[in-house]
């Protein structure tokens, strides 16, 4: 009878069926979040698993900023926890929320909370782990918001020892605090992450080296991650999903989907599974798209309007915008002056035709001119140089916010990342929008992404607009005074890698090219404090990644 009881047991633990629910959530829509939950449980039990997995802070989403100093939002995630264990019934599940002590205050004098996990089961709350790696890097802000966890705690299910981590935990490698070595110390033998891990391309490889290195500890390694478009109140963070489960051999059992929310099904002892190689064209365009149809969503956008210059920037701007909106929803409207050649103005036409875009033409010579005509009578001089120039691109920003407020139209911001950090941008005029769509790809990369987008949409980028030399078109036989092979590569090490002057210098570039690049870097820091939040799709983009004072007198 023991024998037999012991074979019974073990065919559990065989069969341990496992989801892990890839989902979006949205910050603060608590009542929501929690009906997606409850559905995603009802989804996972009607096929028969016996644990779903959620994303941390899958129940408030993630992240949510200051929103975790608002005590009534507290209560009201752990009331929505609460209504999600009751739809536990046969069926154990994990799901990130904020937990929180009512009695203990922190350091800043407000209460106590933890980025924690919820072990559900029977209609119960059964268990809770919390986050004990608060990362401070890069985008993240946690320790402001949260107190790190000082114990770790094994669950028994279904015959498994299971410790729970959450996202940073797995990263423990320049921490002196192991949460998973810990975890397998105190016998757990399948490790699970929740987590909202943020996309750059690249990111999956990164991923899986770490989940590989813990599972050769001789523990299965399970990794829930959300998917979905989310701001920390400077970046739009893209979350990529690809969840994936390993076992205690290394193996790959089970791998989601890239961008696509799933119920991912599994059993431990299951099946070895492959996966595509990744490819950082795909990745590129494919996160581009689908951040901006989150972000859009998530605002209340339906529609998209932008500046059609004709230049490469705004051409692969609109065709991100027609994949992700619909082609029947964005307005590409060029805005030509006297300046603007002849070519520019039939590129934009045709790549409008091309996509099956609305298109409109609105001239602002008259307007123009009747600036420079005010400013004249006022002060009793011509307007010069860049005085002269800027005003046209000002006066676009504001018929392009004119046509996003009448009509309700997501003003697209068409900026790229090489441009952003020498400050070659307008404030008021180009920098004007809600979104800046491919501003954390380099002006080489913004060529690169216009050849993969003729590949995979039909060629819409006419050749004329690769082949042609940039130019803001603000003055006459005006070319963009950098030569970007050379220029974007170095302002990336510069942005991305921090690389000291000398540093750049042993790479090859010239010391005049390398100061002017750094001075132009570090003097423009007030025109990206009051740019458009940034897509972020690298491991170093603007925003909170990348923080500077505007007062900066270090040379």
């Amino acid at each position: 009878m023991v024998s037999a009881y012991i074979k019974f047991v073990s065919l559990i633990v065989f069969y341990m069926k496992i989801a892990i629910a890839q989902i979006d959530t949205t910050a603060g829509a608590l009542f929501e979040n929690g009906s997606k939950i409850i559905d995603y449980i009802n989804k996972a039990k009607e096929s028969g698993c016996d644990l779903v997995v959620f994303p941390e802070m899958a129940l408030t989403g993630y992240p949510i900023c200051d929103l975790v100093y608002e005590k009534d939002f507290l209560e009201s995630n752990k009331r929505e926890l609460e209504r999600i264990a009751k739809a536990t019934t046969g069926i154990a599940t994990i799901v990130g929320f904020i937990d929180f002590d009512q009695h203990a205050f922190g350091d800043d004098g407000t209460l106590k909370k933890f980025n924690s996990a919820a072990l559900l089961k029977g209609g119960k709350i059964i268990g809770r782990q919390s986050k004990t790696l608060l990362p401070t890097y890069d985008v993240f802000d946690e320790k402001r918001f949260f107190t790190a966890a000082s114990q770790w705690n094994v669950f028994e299910l279904y015959g498994k020892k299971i410790g729970i981590t959450l996202c940073e935990d797995m990263w423990d490698e320049h921490y002196s605090i192991k949460p998973v070595d810990n975890l397998i110390e105190k016998g757990a033998e399948l490790i699970i992450n929740i987590s909202a891990s943020p996309f750059h391309v690249g990111k999956f490889s990164e991923r899986r080296a770490v989940i590989e290195r813990h599972a050769s500890k001789g523990v299965d390694f399970v990794f829930a991650n959300k998917v979905g478009v989310q701001d920390n109140g400077l970046d739009i963070l893209v979350f990529d999903g690809q969840s994936m489960a390993v076992n205690n051999k290394s193996e790959f059992i089970a791998i989601g989907p890239m961008f696509l929310e799933q119920l991912i099904i599994f059993d431990v002892e299951g099946n070895k599974v492959s996966y595509a190689k990744a490819d950082p064209a795909n990745e590129t365009f494919d996160s581009l798209v689908f951040a901006l149809k989150g972000y859009a969503k998530k605002c209340n956008f339906q529609k998209a309007v932008l500046g059609l210059s004709g230049g490469i920037d705004s051409s692969v701007v609109v065709c991100i915008a027609a994949k992700a909106l619909g082609s029947e929803n964005v307005l590409g409207v060029t805005m030509p002056s006297r300046f603007s050649s002849k070519g520019s103005v039939e590129d934009s036409k045709e790549i409008a035709k091309n996509l099956g875009i609305e298109f409109k033409e609105w001239p602002i010579e008259t307007v123009v001119k009747e600036n420079s005509k005010n400013y004249l009578k006022v002060f009793g001089e011509q307007l010069k140089g860049t005085a002269a120039e800027n005003p046209q691109a000002r006066l676009r920003g504001n018929t392009l916010m004119t046509i996003s407020n009448s009509q309700n139209r997501l003003l697209l911001s068409t900026g790229n990342k090489t441009e952003i950090a020498l400050g070659y941008c307008t404030l008021y005029g180009d920098m004007a929008g809600g979104i800046e769509v491919i501003g954390d790809l380099s002006k080489i990369r913004v060529y690169s992404l216009a050849e993969h987008i003729n590949k995979v949409m039909g060629n819409p980028i006419p050749k004329s607009v690769i082949d042609k030399p940039p130019s803001a078109e603000l003055a006459p036989g005006q070319e963009d005074p950098f030569d970007y092979e050379k220029v974007s590569p170095l302002v990336d090490l510069i942005v991305e890698a921090n690389k000291t002057r000398e540093e750049l210098i042993k790479t090859g570039f010239s010391r005049d090219l390398v100061e002017k690049m750094k001075k132009l870097v570090d003097s423009t820091q007030y025109k990206r404090k009051q740019a458009p939040p940034i897509i972020r799709i690298s491991k170093k983009a603007f925003g909170s990644g990348r923080v500077y004072p505007i007062i900066n007198k270090w040379e």
